[in-house]
């Protein structure tokens, strides 16, 4: 992985240039070691974009595949290899030269991207209102009614029924759905509680710079990280199989398990596990397109481009609405050119 690449790298280039290649580094062979691995990263982002290209053929590969185990330890390795990684940023990379190349595309791949975490978002801010409702009903039932019981049964037939303890524990759940969902969606609208003692202070492009350089080098790699040591966690809490780490190379998939807590509480180990991917994946989604809009910030030095947006305000609704409308514009243009 990228990461297990960084600091192999950051060690060799001090060596050489610190302690003149001699002590730690092993002589002459400190040099030949951070060039073989740069080469390697560089072929790792080359063959991104080969993947990429070739991604139609690998997913017909591996519908292809004879049985579900195999097709399951593919899938569980997939998602922290290597291949993935790079052909993600392959997809990023081409979306940055697109978008310095042209600027409506970047435009529109920005709004794209935080009305789809928008969307999440604001469909998981539901979860509050359940969350207080449901706490309020079991205080009720409770402590008035003396329950401890809730039992749904129209006409006699019983379609739920769980005892208080097991919806109480629920209600951590529904916490977490709101932690993993919506915190993408909070941070668009630079609604996260933040300590600042120099950024306020700096010019606007100065701002942008900053936050350009602290998406790249802090926001994408600790989402990342967060998404390869979680995968593994997850992937062992739903299946079978043999126990995964960050640093495996072969799964042996035998059947779903979705672990439990075996406790009469909320009991569903493997779905808190899960938002933590979840969690992780709009994270980087959300840096992204934050990379994206401070880039857009910095090219258009005579536009006022805000760093965080509000889906609320009427300006932006404006805005997402015309974005919607260019691109179906778009749509119907090119279907015509082609007589469809």
């Amino acid at each position: 992985m990228l990461f297990a690449m960084i600091p192999r790298i950051i060690l060799n280039f001090i060596c050489y240039i610190k302690l003149n290649n001699i002590i730690l580094c092993g002589g002459s062979h400190g040099v030949g070691e951070v060039m073989e691995t740069l080469i390697n990263l560089l072929i790792n982002f080359l063959m991104g974009f080969v993947n990429l290209v070739l991604l139609p053929w690998h997913i017909f590969k591996w519908l292809s595949l004879e049985t579900l185990k195999e097709k399951m330890s593919a899938f569980t390795l997939a998602g922290q290899s290597q291949e993935f990684f790079f052909m993600v940023m392959a997809i990023v990379i081409i979306l940055i030269i697109l978008g310095v190349y042209k600027r409506s595309i970047l435009r529109k791949t920005i709004y794209s991207l935080e009305l789809f975490n928008g969307k999440i978002g604001q469909w998981a801010a539901w979860f509050a209102i359940i969350m207080m409702l449901q706490q309020v009903m079991i205080i009720a039932i409770g402590q008035i009614f003396r329950g401890n019981e809730v039992t749904f049964a129209p006409l006699g037939m019983v379609l739920f029924s769980e005892e208080l303890q097991w919806l109480s524990g629920q209600l951590k759940f529904y916490n977490a759905i709101l932690i993993a969902m919506a915190s993408a969606y909070t941070f668009i609208e630079g609604g996260h509680v933040r300590v600042d003692l120099v950024y306020s202070a700096l010019k606007r492009r100065t701002q942008h710079w900053v936050d350009f350089y602290g998406t790249l080098f802090l926001f994408i790699p600790s989402s990342v990280m967060l998404w390869w040591f979680s995968w593994p966690i997850a992937m062992n809490s739903m299946f079978k199989q043999k126990p995964m780490n960050i640093w495996s190379s072969s799964s042996k998939w035998r059947d779903f398990k979705w672990e439990s807590s075996g406790t009469a509480e909320f009991s569903w180990v493997w779905a808190f596990k899960t938002m933590i991917i979840v969690f992780a994946g709009l994270m980087f989604i959300v840096a992204i397109s934050f990379l994206l809009r401070n880039i857009l910030a910095l090219l258009e030095k005579d536009e006022e481009i805000a760093s965080h947006i509000s889906f609320e305000s009427s300006e932006n609704k404006e805005i997402l609405k015309n974005n919607l409308a260019e691109e179906i514009a778009d749509i119907t243009e090119h279907s015509a050119g082609h007589g469809v």
